[in-house]
């Protein structure tokens, strides 16, 4: 199950990375010519999109504290 989750999280997490650079890339094509549709375009439907796509990864990397190699992986807080 840990490795499931931890695959199912680096790949929400590139989907994230690469979502935001698009988000970035498009609102500064937009600016640049001039056009306020692709600006609102990339600023609202594709950043909701990213959004919920980061939200997956936190989730899933959440998750992983609950397998047991999460918990062996964890850091030690007792010191």
């Amino acid at each position: 199950m840990y490795r499931i989750l931890l695959a199912a999280t680096r790949v929400c997490l590139f989907a994230f990375l690469v979502g935001g650079f698009v988000v970035v890339a498009g609102q500064t094509l937009g600016i640049v010519v001039g056009s306020g549709p692709i600006v609102t375009a990339f600023g609202t439907d594709v950043a909701d999109s990213v959004c919920v796509v980061a939200g997956i990864a936190g989730i899933l990397a959440f998750l992983l504290f609950y397998t047991r190699e999460g918990r062996e992986n964890a850091p030690n807080t007792d010191e």
